[in-house]
This record gives C-alpha cells, structure tokens and sequence, in this order.
C-alpha cells in the first residue's frame, strides 16, 4: 500500500464542485506525510532542521490559502500566496547547489537571528512593548542569540554576514543583507527568483499590490447596465480562484519533491504516482 493511497481516496467537502481546491488539499496533507518521514531521519545536522523547518513553513502557508480559498477571502489569500512563492523560491535556492546548501540553509538562520537582535535591541529603547516583555527578558534574548552565532556551525556563516553588511555600508547602503546573498550572486528577490525554472518574478510583483494595500479600488465594481458602482462583498467567488488553488498545489508538489529526493528517495516512485494521480 502506497503511503499516500488514503490521501487519494479521502476528499474534502463538495470536491466535486470544487477540483482544484481538493487537488491542493491532497497536495497538503502529502507534504505532511513527507514532513514527517524527513524529520524522523536520523543523524540530521543543523542545516537539516533548518530546511525541514523551512517546508513545514511552506505546508503552513498552503494551508492558511486553502482555508482562505474555502471561505472565498480573495484578498488574504492573494498576499498568502505571494508569501508562499516566496518562501518556496527561498528552498530553491537553497537546494541549488549540494556544495553550498548547508552554508546557505545557515544563512537563512543567521539572517534570522541578526533581525532578531535588532528588534530586540530597539525595544529595549522603546517602552511601547513594556507589557509584553521585560527588559531582563530582552537582553536574554540578546545573549541567547550572541552565543548561536559565536558558535560553530553558525560562526562562519555569521563572518559571511559581517563581511556583507559592511561591504553594503561601504557603499552607503545601511540595511542588513539579504540572507540570499550571502552565498549566492542575488541582491533582490526578483533577481533570485528569475534563475529558477517554473516560476517568475511577474507572480511575485503582480501580487505586490495586494501585500502593500494598493488594490484597494478593484473592490469597486461597475454594473454594466445600469453603470452604477457599487462595492463587493467581503467575501465571493474570486475570477482568479482556480489560479491560486493551480498555484498552490504546484509550489506544494515543487517542494515536496526536493524533500524527498533529499531526505526520502525510497517513495519517490510513489510520489510520483501521487503527482499524477492528483493532477
């Protein structure tokens, strides 16, 4: 029996009206399965925890859009599936090249930890957030943090970043680098996602809109008879519903499968059978 036979004999509600969203629920609950057998390996390293991490966050993500498709909110659902590419362009790039997945795995992490000390440090500044931390628990943060990134296997990749960051400053640019560019030729995210095949930056920025609150006006819509405006409701059936479902299930499966190839080749053949089975 494949480990995924019970996915495909199991549908969600009203799956006949509804292929696409179904298709993307199998998707999902396959990535679970996955999830589980990769993290059960033994004898993974730091980079392993991180890139496991990294897709569980990619099979959360999926399933805040599949929950937001289900409920017809259009908006949410586009600003998640934005993030979603996102997040998969991120494992990608990371997969890329075997010589440099676990430099770039840490990179991903340290870039992590240096945001994290700095909104640490501006809060100890700032008394706004004074009822959720103290400021004992803040400069605890701060030392947790020191101390990862003083340490091997993180130490290394943190000089990478140091290195970056004044490298930016020299020519006047004060942010932190991307994590991206630490281990790679990307300055932006539009650069890094034009290297891969199967997916275009056009996705990322046509989506922007919604992220940033600039597609405010589409909700007003126009009657053709009458020509009269009038706003839409909150929540409807989106022109675009099949598409985010397509994608959703495309970036799952894309993912899905670098997992396996990596951490569990044995059920590649019965992914494979899923893939196209649930199509």
């Amino acid at each position: 029996m494949s480990l995924f036979d019970a996915i495909l004999n199991t549908d969600i509600e009203d799956a006949s009206g509804n292929p696409n969203l179904n298709s993307l629920s199998k998707a999902i609950q396959a990535g679970q399965q996955i999830l589980e057998l990769s993290a059960s390996k033994e004898n993974l390293k730091h980079h392993d925890v991180i890139i496991i991490s990294l897709y569980r966050k990619v099979l959360e993500q999926a399933d805040g859009l599949f929950i937001l498709l289900d409920h017809d909110s259009n908006s949410a659902a586009t600003s998640t599936i934005r993030t979603l590419y996102e997040t998969s362009v991120g494992m990608q790039f990371i997969f890329e090249k075997e010589n440099l997945l676990a430099n770039r795995a840490d990179a991903y992490y340290v870039s992590y930890m240096h945001e994290q000390l700095a909104w640490a440090k501006e809060a100890i500044k700032s008394d706004e957030i004074s009822g959720l931390y103290t400021i004992e628990e803040l400069k605890e943060k701060i030392v947790k943090f020191k101390s990862s990134l003083s340490k091997e296997p993180l130490k290394s990749v943190n000089k990478v970043w140091h290195k970056e960051k004044a490298k930016l400053e020299r020519n006047n640019k004060h942010f932190p680098p991307k994590w991206y560019s630490l281990f790679g030729s990307a300055s932006s995210f539009t650069q890094l996602a034009s290297r891969f095949k199967g997916t275009h930056p056009l996705l990322y920025s046509g989506y922007s809109l919604e992220t940033h609150g600039f597609s405010a006006l589409q909700n007003i819509v126009t009657d053709e008879q009458t020509k009269k405006q009038f706003l839409a409701p909150l929540r409807y059936h989106h022109s675009g519903y099949d598409t985010f479902c397509y994608l959703g299930r495309t970036i799952v499966s894309l993912c899905s499968s670098l997992m396996i190839n990596r951490y569990c080749p044995e059920i590649i053949l019965e992914f494979e059978e899923f893939f196209e089975a649930n199509r």
